[in-house]
């Protein structure tokens, strides 16, 4: 059954520990997620990694997903690390198996479809959509913004890995302005 039933929004956002430690370089979270008549998310789900989240839903705006298109689910539960492709500016953030995943479709119809592991459905307009994602972007963003100054880690993969993570971030945001 396809309809107009999709919501997704940030609950909470927190640093790990509910410590603003600059050390620690991974928004988390509960989001709340609804497709169709299933609740997929909740305040009670998974703790997620709400930075890759919002890299992952800005990807989505353009590319259909399905599961294992990235290094982890759309809810993922940790980034442990982030491993950067410089030639296309695209960063994989790898955690554990732990997440929270569905299918986007991308319709000729510019309609975005997404479908959960229970074959519930929910079709929106793709403007809506789009200002959906930015909006939870921009509210993971502003955490940053408001929280201590990150300390860029001095381990050149890690470094590479999560300067790429923003200058993807950036370029994906800049692009929908």
């Amino acid at each position: 059954m396809t309809n107009n039933n999709f919501e997704i929004r940030i609950l909470d956002l927190h640093w790990i520990n509910d410590v603003d430690d600059p050390t620690d370089l991974c928004a988390h979270g509960h989001v709340f997620v609804k497709i169709g008549d299933e609740i997929v998310s909740d305040e009670n789900s998974l703790d997620v990694t709400l930075s890759s989240t919002g890299l992952y839903l800005m990807r989505t705006i353009k590319h259909n997903y399905k599961k294992n298109d990235f290094a982890s689910q759309l809810l993922p539960c940790c980034g442990h690390f982030f491993m950067a492709d410089e030639q296309k500016d695209y960063v994989d953030i790898m955690g554990c198996p732990s997440g929270i995943d569905w299918t986007i479709i991308h319709t000729d119809n510019c309609k975005v479809k997404h479908i959960t592991d229970r074959g519930q459905e929910a079709t929106i307009d793709k403007e809506v959509y789009k200002k959906i994602v930015l909006n939870f972007a921009d509210q993971v963003e502003n955490f940053y913004k408001t929280s201590l100054s990150k300390t860029i880690p001095t381990d050149d993969f890690d470094k590479k890995g999560y300067l790429t993570f923003w200058k993807e971030w950036r370029e994906l945001r800049d692009e929908w302005k």
